[in-house]
């Protein structure tokens, strides 16, 4: 299957652009709303911790650019949030010498439609990988803590990413595949 089917079109009712400050309130409150419930059994959630996570990691990329990607889709009409991505690098596994970047978020509004989200999602795993491309960094991993992730986890698959479990991870090549 190829991928180019889901690339950003002109028709596409949102537009991607990098987080700023400015969107960290809204960020917050889609997890709360729509990803929150699935980690209160196991952690106490706290707004302002993420809140302050999210400007530490905006720093960073306001930094370099080559350190941290945290995305935004907004609605082009009404500016509203739809879905936001984090992506960082620096990760580095006791077994291997390889540099590995982390894709730590990926969440879209769970009422839209279900074919926008995945085509959402795919957007988003097509920048996590371009952004690895284009800043040399050799291994991209990407997980999901989700009750429901087959369809998250297939989604890699199509973009040639090794799946095993809830975990999925991709060498990046030159070409981009």
């Amino acid at each position: 299957m190829t991928t180019d089917k889901f690339l950003p079109r002109d028709s596409d009712i949102w537009a991607w652009h990098l987080a700023t400050e400015s969107d960290v309130a809204d960020i917050v409150e889609m997890a709360q709303s729509f990803y929150q419930a699935e980690i209160e059994d196991l952690f106490v959630p706290r707004p302002d911790v993420m809140a302050y996570s999210l400007h530490r990691g905006l720093v960073g990329q306001n930094y370099s650019l080559a350190r941290e990607q945290i995305i935004v889709a907004r609605d082009k009409t009404t500016k509203e949030l739809l879905a936001w991505a984090w992506c960082k690098r620096g990760i580095y596994l006791p077994y291997a010498v390889e540099e590995v970047a982390e894709a730590a978020f990926a969440h879209v509004k769970l009422t839209l439609p279900q074919r926008t989200r995945i085509t959402m999602l795919a957007q988003t795993i097509q920048q996590w990988v371009l952004w690895c491309h284009l800043h040399s960094i050799p291994v991209l991993i990407s997980s999901s803590i989700r009750a429901e992730q087959t369809a998250f986890m297939r989604l890699h698959e199509t973009f040639g990413f090794r799946v095993n479990g809830s975990l999925a991870y991709k060498r990046i090549n030159k070409d981009l595949a």
